[in-house]
Formats: C-alpha cells, sequence, structure tokens
C-alpha cells in the first residue's frame, strides 16, 4: 500500500491551486491576469508579514489551512509569496503562452510528486532533503505534461529532465519562484531544436 504523510499531501493539494493562475493565463488577457496576480502577491504578503509577528491571527490562519504550512514556516513568512512571484515573472517575461504553460504544469505536478514520493521512499538522498525517488518521480510527471503539450515526445524528454534538474537544486528563496521562471525561459531557448 502506497503511504504518503499526511501534511505533504495538504500541502501539494494546495500547490495544485497554481492550475487557477494557469487557466487564468490561458483564457484571460495578460495584463489582467498580472494585475490580478500582483495584487495577490501584496495581499499575501502583508497576511504573511501580520502572520509571523501577531500569534493569534497565526493561529487562525494556521488552523484555517491546516496542515499547508511546514512546520519551519509556523512562525515566519511561507513560500506562497515565493510561488506568486515566480509566476507574476514566469507570465510577464515570456510570451509564448505553451512554455509558460508547462512550467507552470511542471511546478503543479512535478514538484508534487517529487515532494510526496521522496517523502515516502525516498531513500537515496542528492542533497538538501532531496531523494533520487522524488527527481525521477518529478521527471516521469514532467514528461508525461509534456507528452500532452509540447510539439514531441523528444522535447517532452528534454523538458522533463530539465524540470527534474531544476526542482533537485537548493535555490535560495524557494525553488517553487525559479521553477516556473527557468523551465519557461529555457523550453524557450531549446525550442529551436525540436
Amino acid at each position: 500500500m502506497l503511504w504518503f504523510p499526511e501534511d505533504e499531501i495538504k500541502r501539494k493539494v494546495f500547490h495544485i491551486l497554481t492550475l487557477i493562475y494557469v487557466l487564468a493565463f490561458w483564457y484571460l488577457p495578460k495584463t489582467f491576469v498580472l494585475t490580478c496576480l500582483f495584487i495577490a502577491i501584496i495581499i499575501v504578503l502583508i497576511a504573511e508579514i501580520i502572520r509571523s509577528k501577531n500569534e493569534k491571527f497565526n493561529i487562525f490562519i494556521l488552523k484555517i489551512l491546516g496542515g499547508v504550512h511546514r512546520k519551519s514556516e509556523e512562525h515566519k513568512i511561507s513560500g506562497l509569496p515565493w510561488t506568486l512571484s515566480g509566476a507574476f515573472l514566469t507570465i510577464f517575461l515570456f510570451e509564448d503562452k505553451t512554455f509558460v504553460l508547462v512550467s507552470f504544469l511542471y511546478l503543479a505536478f512535478g514538484d508534487a510528486v517529487a515532494a510526496l514520493f521522496g517523502k515516502a521512499f525516498g531513500k537515496h538522498k542528492i542533497y538538501a532533503g532531496k531523494s533520487l525517488e522524488g527527481s525521477v518521480a518529478c521527471f516521469i510527471a514532467c514528461f508525461i505534461v509534456g507528452l500532452f503539450v509540447l510539439s514531441s515526445w523528444q522535447f517532452a524528454l528534454a523538458g522533463a529532465v530539465i524540470a527534474a534538474f531544476i526542482e533537485t537544486i537548493p535555490w535560495p528563496l524557494s525553488d517553487n519562484f525559479w521553477m516556473q521562471i527557468l523551465n519557461a525561459g529555457i523550453l524557450t531557448y531549446i525550442a529551436r531544436f525540436f
């Protein structure tokens, strides 16, 4: 029977909410989506700062979001502002909707399965808490995403290798910030070869 840590499942289900701005980006004008994301970043950042300084508000938020914050984030700013900022910059910097979409899907699914499989089955540690098992799971998820969205299986394979590599690196700030931007940028660059 598969076993995944319950707190990690809650975090990754919350992570799937990334699909909201994927859909918004795909169907709504770019300027409107960027404006909404900017407002969301400001609101979330203010709430996170207040939460980190006010214990009553912190307890209230932690109760509402029960299990979404990591233990290390319970008394400091979480990764959510970084995730939203990464989405904002990815949409702002890159014109090709397909590559932006794929970078968001890599984050929503690749990063999620990497964490779940890494926590549950990660016996071969790479570094910074990352495991070979988690990286392989990330690669498989990203490859499947690419098969549905990218122009060829070779492009999907290359994108998945890059996404799994990027997810493995312990980036400053948050991997959720960098994963979106770097994947969209690298996909944009290597598209000429496929």
